[in-house]
């Protein structure tokens, strides 16, 4: 069964292992404030299925992305700046915190706030044909809704630094090497490789499941409240800024 929410950006497939997929028209699923909250009230209601054991979070079938990160179209024409990036914080955190392990499979591209998206899952899996990166700098940002430490945890601080810093877009054996993602598949095998890692984890009791992803997700938040704030922080000084606002500009006269 699927069903599209008002915005029509967000579908969803329930059951034990649920399936919620970004659409847009244009199948880039950028991540816009009314995708922002089509997620959080998706991912609040899923939190009441009391035998949901996994959830895959990908993009709808078709799609040239996973998520291509923010419209900066929107970006610089939204008049609560600060609404938008503590908007986009509580959606990471949410995922971060789901009951249950949260799969991305990516189809496509994910980039900027995309690639934030993909690394506040549990697991990722990717497309051989797909290609992930943090550009925030490039466009005169840092990496949003606290994915600095998101990418530090998960490469490393010497591998992280790099990757934020130069803001690369990788394909995806280089983002497994960079331990980004857990397994890299064929595009047509995107969706049955990923069921079946959401099958082999939905095996076990579910008490157990969401007991040990909470266990987790406490064991490495240690230190995170302060970066996040840190970042939040700095994310506004950036959006804010000429310099910032010229650089996105000059990218959307480009396309």
């Amino acid at each position: 069964m699927k069903f599209a929410v008002e915005v029509t950006e967000v579908l969803l497939e329930p059951g034990p292992v649920a399936i919620l997929r970004l659409a847009d028209a244009k199948g880039l699923n950028l991540l816009r404030v009314g995708a922002v909250r089509a997620l959080l009230a998706q991912l609040d209601a899923l939190r009441t299925q009391s035998d949901l054991r996994v959830l895959i979070l990908t993009g709808a079938e078709g799609s040239r992305a996973f998520c291509a990160g923010a419209d900066m179209r929107e970006l610089l024409s939204l008049p609560d700046i600060p609404s938008y990036v503590e908007l986009g914080q509580e959606l990471m955190q949410t995922l971060e915190h789901f009951p249950v392990p949260v799969i991305a499979a990516l189809n496509g591209y994910a980039l900027g706030a995309g690639f934030s998206l993909a690394m506040a899952c549990d697991l990722r899996v990717i497309s051989a044909d797909a290609k992930i990166g943090q550009l925030a700098v490039l466009n005169g940002l840092i990496p949003p809704f606290g994915n600095i430490q998101q990418i530090l945890q998960i490469a490393g601080p010497a591998k992280g630094r790099e990757l934020i810093y130069t803001g690369r877009i990788m394909r995806a054996e280089e983002a497994y090497a960079c331990q980004l993602v857990n397994q890299v598949v064929p595009a047509d095998e995107l969706l049955p490789q990923t069921l079946a890692l959401a099958a082999e984890i939905a095996r076990s009791p579910t008490r157990a499941i969401r007991l040990a992803k909470s266990v987790i997700v406490r064991s490495l938040e240690q230190g995170h409240a302060m970066g996040y704030a840190l970042q939040e922080e700095a994310l506004m000084e950036c959006l804010a800024s000429d310099e910032s606002r010229e650089i996105m500009q000059g990218f959307l006269d480009q396309v």
